[in-house]
């Protein structure tokens, strides 16, 4: 279970409407616990979120799904929940006053409905998926933030006797700390070069690929930035979100990311000719979730079920 300081806060104010094709609009799904489902569409450009991350703003474009984290309804999470954005990442909070209007079509006219926000299970989008594939860096926190970085635009900041240095995250071959992340960090280049010494600042400022532009983690509270290989999977879309959360191969990369015990690597030759052998059938088995009719999800809805399975697996 994440940390939830008592003062993480999640903003999400939506304004829906029974026109999902209206200009400047998001088509939205959302699932009750007792079966309802309601379609409208989000007006608003931006979702905020405050919390551990600070105040940041998250085009809707870039959201997949929110969920509550317990996987139970909204109320009985306590309010916490997942936003889920549309390459993989997961950001959390609390959602403190959550509000959702919507019109849906009944009897031929519109009917507004105040969405009964406490028995909300999931709220998926259409926008479909955008996996990374190659090399990335992923991060961690204690509030359960788990989000990917862009390596291209974020910077290292580390001092030491020799002065200041301020590697791209593409320049590295590793970066972690040596034991907390408030003390010294060991930085190694592609290079060969090894740096050692504290990072500048008490906190991390992280560029992200898709969601907010920008985010700073204070150090207290990052529990991990990992190099991994998300790369394209010839096993199909299940089969491929194990070998994306599968750290990278080779002896660099394992130094950097010990490989999970609990998730065993399985050959995707395995799926060639479209039959599995018993190992692969086991795994594909164990990250499935289990089937429940009041959160199916039909094409074109994004849904993080497989990818949430996959991260517990390796937790």
């Amino acid at each position: 279970m994440p940390v939830r300081p008592a003062c993480l806060v999640l903003c999400l104010t939506l304004s829906l409407t029974g026109c999902a094709e209206s200009d400047g609009s998001w088509p939205v799904r959302a699932t009750l616990d007792d079966g309802q489902v309601l379609l409208g569409a989000v007006d608003t450009p931006v979702l905020s979120l405050e919390g551990g991350l600070g105040t940041i703003a998250i085009p809707w474009d870039d959201v997949g799904e929110v969920s509550p984290v317990e996987g139970d309804a909204l109320a009985a999470s306590g309010g916490f929940v997942g936003v889920w954005l549309r390459n993989g990442s997961e950001l959390t909070g609390r959602w403190t006053d959550p509000q959702l209007a919507m019109e849906i079509q009944v009897g031929g006219q519109g009917v507004a409905v105040d969405v009964p926000v406490g028995q909300l299970l999931r709220l998926q989008t259409q926008g479909g998926e955008a996996w990374p594939q190659g090399m990335v860096y992923r991060a961690r926190t204690t509030h359960g933030d788990d989000f990917l970085v862009d390596p291209t635009t974020t910077r290292l900041a580390l001092v030491n006797a020799m002065g200041r240095f301020e590697p791209l995250l593409t320049e590295c071959l590793s970066a972690a700390p040596v034991a907390e992340a408030t003390g010294p960090w060991r930085v190694e280049l592609l290079t060969g070069t090894v740096l050692v010494g504290p990072l500048a600042d008490d906190k991390l400022t992280l560029r992200l690929p898709m969601g907010p532009a920008e985010v700073t983690v204070p150090l207290a509270t990052l529990v991990s930035l990992t190099r991994e290989d998300w790369g394209e999977s010839a096993g199909g879309r299940q089969r491929g979100l194990v070998d994306r959360l599968l750290p990278a191969r080779g002896p660099a990369a394992q130094e950097l990311v010990p490989a999970p015990a609990t998730v065993p690597t399985v050959m995707a030759d395995d799926f060639a000719g479209g039959a599995a052998s018993a190992e692969t059938a086991a795994v594909v088995q164990d990250l499935a979730p289990a089937p429940r009719p009041a959160v199916a999800s039909p094409a074109g809805w994004f849904d993080a079920s497989e990818l949430k399975a996959a991260k517990q697996a390796m937790d």
